[in-house]
């Protein structure tokens, strides 16, 4: 078991054996959420698979209980803990999150690593201009690699998975206003994102969904070429001092 309260500023511990975030006695979560592979199933290269049955953890809105401005907002810090392993041929990963606003100056979500590397696939469609066309065309494909203490802010309009491609846990903080699951009928025709994360010979690799058309090779880019803003401090710190302001500033 080791702690992470030197990069989260909350009593909180990881037992890499059982798989556990610990929380501190004065640590609280509104309600904690083990995810079934059956839920992300449409998001998945194999839909046949049926192991392992859960995927993934999440501790919903963590908060000290002396922090009551944080506990009474509508903006919600996640610990999420994705273990290492594959889901067939992918690497593991979470559900596809997405914010149906568009305006590109607000952002869906915030990042930051507290173990282990976080690799992350961040899709953009075109827009339809014909109600017509059944095709889905990929503006853009971006792949981030972030390691502990790293964030990154993505915006609104993006559809984005998180993978764990290491050999041991990634435990990640997810911040947001709107939790931002995907509706997986807007992706039933394509059967996912247009980007898949796989082992093969040892090795990580993108493969193309070919459900879509003409689509763009994945950009691998740092974390600063993305992101909007920048916390020295970790981001619970943050929102203690300002939640106010990023709320009004970045989720609104």
């Amino acid at each position: 078991m080791f702690s992470i309260q030197d990069s989260c500023s909350l009593d909180i511990s990881v037992d890499l054996d059982s798989h556990k975030i610990i929380c501190g006695n004065n640590v609280r979560q509104s309600s904690f959420d083990r995810v079934k592979l059956s839920s992300i199933l449409p998001s998945l290269l194999n839909k046949s698979l049926s192991y392992p049955e859960d995927v993934y953890d999440v501790y919903k809105k963590v908060f000290s209980e002396e922090d009551q401005n944080i506990a009474d907002s509508d903006i919600s810090y996640d610990l999420m803990l994705l273990p290492a392993g594959l889901l067939g041929i992918e690497f593991v990963k979470t559900h596809i999150y997405n914010d149906s606003a568009c305006d590109s100056h607000k952002l869906s979500c915030i990042i930051e690593v507290q173990y282990g590397v976080l690799t992350i696939i961040m899709q953009k469609n075109k827009i339809k201009c014909d109600t017509y066309d059944f095709e889905t065309y990929v503006e853009e494909g971006l792949l981030v690699k972030l390691k502990k203490g790293e964030k990154l802010t993505i915006p609104n309009g993006y559809f984005y998975t998180f993978i764990n491609t290491d050999e041991i846990p990634v435990v990640f903080v997810r911040v947001y206003r709107k939790e931002g699951i995907a509706d997986y009928n807007l992706l039933r025709r394509e059967r996912g994102l247009a980007y898949y994360c796989i082992r093969k010979n040892a090795k990580q690799e993108i493969v193309l969904n070919p459900a879509y058309r003409n689509t763009p090779k994945i950009k691998d880019v740092p974390s600063c070429e993305v992101n909007q803003i920048q916390f020295d401090i970790p981001l619970y710190q943050a929102l203690k001092e300002e939640i106010q302001d990023i709320g009004a500033t970045l989720f609104a």
